[in-house]
């Protein structure tokens, strides 16, 4: 079973500013672009031996990746469509703040149950794990070794939710398990045949 390592890619200017992304490509900053060189280096310097490294689509995650592998004398970058960001659908480009004023019934419900209700022309959370849970459970059979995996905070943050077996995903919840831009946690647990699968996600 190859090992992942799920790195959140660098920050955003729309990071910086608190507004909602998703589906939308938004390029790293000059943070950004530093924290990705800083994956690298720790990574380099942690003692892991990656011999992979796959990434969403997303040119923020990509980006990331890319920088990162500089750092770890990886030239191959392997993209993985069902990797990418949750859509948060009519929310992107703007701030929960913005959201909570226009939508106020809409945001209320999705703060407390992102696993089932979705923002207006978006996915839930339990539509994000339907693509990526599988996707994930075919890098892990694609070998042995060690992968860098760069993607996205809704991705890392549901992925750790289900493992630990919470059903309902509420803002708390998931505002405990976000990681920062640049840091990674390591995927050490079997998703393939460990009740994953065919435990419904929805």
């Amino acid at each position: 079973m190859m090992r992942l390592l799920l790195a959140r890619h660098g920050e955003t200017e729309w990071n910086a500013d608190g507004r909602i992304q998703g589906y939308h490509d938004v390029p790293l900053n000059g943070r950004g672009r530093a924290q990705a060189e800083e994956l690298g280096r720790r990574l380099r310097e942690s003692g892991e031996k990656i011999e992979r490294c796959y990434s969403s689509p997303k040119i923020r995650a990509l980006e990331t990746a890319r920088i990162a592998c500089r750092a770890l004398e990886l030239d191959e970058i392997t993209i993985v469509e069902d990797l990418r960001e949750v859509s948060f659908g009519a929310w992107e480009g703007r701030t929960w703040a913005q959201v909570e004023a226009q939508w106020p019934a809409e945001y209320a419900a999705y703060q407390a149950d992102r696993r089932t209700v979705r923002p207006p022309e978006g996915e839930s959370y339990g539509e994000l794990l339907a693509r990526v849970l599988p996707a994930l459970a075919r890098l892990q059979n694609a070998g042995g070794g060690t992968a860098l995996v760069a993607c996205h905070s809704a991705v890392i943050s549901s992925v750790r939710a289900f493992l630990d077996g919470v059903e309902v995903l509420d803002n708390r919840f998931l505002s405990r398990c976000k990681l920062d831009n640049g840091a990674w946690i390591a995927l050490d647990r079997p998703l393939q045949g460990a009740g994953i699968f065919p435990r419904p996600i929805q």
